[in-house]
């Protein structure tokens, strides 16, 4: 019974100490930096819309429909400073909401890298995590401080928790702890 329960342990330990050293997740409303198109909507506003179970912390940036879309309104980004805690492979997470097919997707760049898009799934109306393309370099990092530019690509988005995981098979399901900006 003795090694029963050891073993026990063991796992809690090893599940606890992946999850907290693997990963670090932020509210997208706490950007370093937002310029327009890009806003950060906060309070009562964000509690009101979107419908469901609605935005981690009471917050979130978005590019309002009619707002963005490239070429004709090229700027806009929000800008965020992280620590990874190990160096490795990360897959990336954002929680979003998307207002429909056209409204889908947004830029991504990494420490200054080559720009790459995120989302074009089809979960449209409601907020659900969606995942980096695989095989991404630009998501090998070194432990230490990283900077991430969510860049205008689409309007109709709106992005509330940034998460970088070193577990490829961990599936983000709802609102996840914050774990550092």
């Amino acid at each position: 019974m003795r090694w029963l329960a050891a073993l026990a342990c063991l796992l809690v330990l090893s599940v606890t100490g992946a999850s907290g050293l693997d990963r670090v997740c932020f509210e997208a409303e706490l950007a370093a930096a937002v310029t327009p198109p890009m806003a950060v909507v906060t309070g009562a506003v964000a509690a009101a819309a979107p419908a469901g179970k609605g935005a981690s912390a009471g917050g979130y940036v978005e590019i309002a429909q009619g707002k963005g879309n490239p070429p004709e309104v090229d700027a806009g980004e929000a800008v965020y400073a992280f620590e990874a805690p190990a160096a490795g492979d990360y897959v990336l997470w954002c929680r979003v909401w998307w207002d429909n097919e056209c409204g889908n997707s947004l830029t991504m760049v990494l420490d200054g890298g080559a720009p790459f898009s995120f989302g074009q799934d089809s979960t449209y109306e409601c907020w659900h995590w969606a995942k980096s393309p695989p095989r991404l370099t630009q998501l090998t990092l070194q432990a230490g401080k990283h900077e991430l530019r969510v860049k205008n690509r689409e309007d109709g988005i709106k992005l509330d928790q940034v998460l970088l995981a070193r577990n490829k098979r961990y599936v983000p399901v709802d609102v996840e702890k914050v774990t550092g900006k």
